[in-house]
């Protein structure tokens, strides 16, 4: 078998597994996101985890100080949604950003709400007196507003637009810069109008 026959051989195999794959995947069909992004409740429901574009879950949770908030409530308003826990490291080192970022911002309507979930109110005291932070937390302590979020782990940070929608979601400490361009589309600081 001369060079060019193996070449012809080897193509023709090529586009024969080519052509299977194709009918493999048009008959089976490709994953649905539920399978891979979706958790089953207690009563068999299966539930995906929001996403970028999606409607952000609504929750109605007790601030550590003050009453109750509603997400539902902030409409019309950029949000950022932190969730953290008091023993997570990256949660701590993320924190002067997020205060930094109410700071410049919250005249301009930005809502900076860091979520603690499953931990007494008076841990949550403690962390917000040791690092000065000035923004609303909010408890879950039974973790139902982290189940609707489809937390995966901490620090988990969701930016949603003006009309509640979900723009990005950054798993992980973020940066102030991250944020700032995140929200960049929504919000202009207070020394930018001073200008």
């Amino acid at each position: 078998m001369n060079a060019l026959s193996r070449r012809l051989l080897l193509l023709g195999s090529a586009a024969l597994s080519a052509a299977i794959a194709v009918v493999v995947i048009y008959t089976a069909g490709l994953p649905l996101r539920l399978d891979y992004a979706s958790y089953l409740t207690y009563s068999g429901d299966l539930l995906a985890a929001p996403e970028i574009g999606a409607h952000a879950p609504q929750f109605d949770l007790p601030r550590l100080d003050g009453p109750r908030l509603r997400l539902a409530d902030l409409s019309g308003s950029p949000v950022v949604l932190n969730f953290w826990a008091t023993w997570c490291a990256p949660c701590r080192v993320e924190m002067p950003a997020l205060q930094q970022l109410h700071e410049d911002y919250h005249e301009a309507g930005l809502r900076v709400l860091g979520i603690n979930t499953g931990e007494t109110a008076r841990a949550v005291q403690r962390w917000r007196d040791a690092l000065k932070l000035e923004f609303d937390l909010l408890l879950d302590t039974s973790q139902v507003t982290a189940a609707l979020y489809r937390l995966r782990g901490y620090p988990t940070t969701y930016v949603v637009s003006p009309a509640g929608v979900i723009t990005h979601v950054f798993h992980g400490p973020v940066s102030a810069d991250s944020l700032r361009a995140a929200l960049a589309p929504f919000l202009t600081s207070s020394s930018e109008d001073a200008s």
